[in-house]
């Protein structure tokens, strides 16, 4: 069984082990978009001072994971619906230019790794674990696109990627219709057909959008989960 995020921090850096632990539970959905986020409850959980929780606060803050509200304190980010979009679009440009350079010289073996995995899930798969093996393709995909500046880019809105992620399959899109995606995108890079893949990535990341939306749609901008 996986370890909660917000168990005892115990490292000498603390400042960044309890910043990976709060992004973690951000990103993962522990800590849900819109909840305040309370440095004595959670130095308490951490078993750390109040110090590297409120350093760990405002870190996030400038990933854009938290929101800090004058007088009111901070909270996990709820995207609002233009920042999907906007997020989404640079998404799918970014990711689709992955796609075409990793076209020109595929990693076979990887690929048919992922698409054995893909191929076997259907709509009883546990949303953890597709989760787990979308985000682990996807960066996958960063590693291998052969550009730099690109990979760092895609780098740069990663934190904001993984906690939209999780939002994204909690609308009533099929895990098979998702994980179908990852497939159709491998076997056309496999394939060497550059044009087929980007196409096939603009439909995921169009799928994807859309189920994150009608979250968004749910759940109005602003909502608050925990005082």
């Amino acid at each position: 069984m996986k370890n909660n995020p917000l168990s005892p921090a115990r490292n000498p850096d603390l400042r960044q082990i309890v910043y990976e632990k709060l992004k973690e539970a951000i990103v993962e959905g522990i800590i849900r978009p819109g909840s305040k986020l309370s440095e004595i409850e959670l130095a308490d959980k951490l078993a750390v001072s109040r110090t590297p929780v409120r350093e760990a606060i405002r870190q996030l803050a400038q990933t854009g994971l938290v929101t800090l509200t004058p007088r009111r304190g901070a909270y996990v980010t709820l995207p609002t619906k233009k920042d999907a979009e906007d997020l989404y679009e640079l998404r799918r440009d970014l990711e689709k230019m992955a796609v075409r350079n990793i076209c020109l010289n595929p990693p076979e073996h990887k690929l048919k790794h992922f698409r054995q995995i893909f191929e076997n899930m259907d709509d009883s798969t546990e949303h953890s674990e597709y989760l787990k093996e979308d985000q682990d393709f996807h960066l996958f995909l960063y590693k291998e696109c052969g550009n730099k500046y690109l990979r760092k880019m895609l780098n740069n809105i990663i934190d904001m990627i993984n906690l939209c992620r999780t939002y994204s399959v909690e609308s009533d899109v099929k895990i098979s219709s998702f994980a179908k995606g990852h497939v159709e995108v491998i076997d056309t890079l496999l394939a060497g057909d550059c044009e087929k893949a980007e196409g096939f990535m603009d439909d995921h990341i169009a799928l994807t959008k859309q189920s994150l939306l009608k979250f968004l749609e749910e759940h109005p901008e602003g909502v608050v989960y925990d005082e």
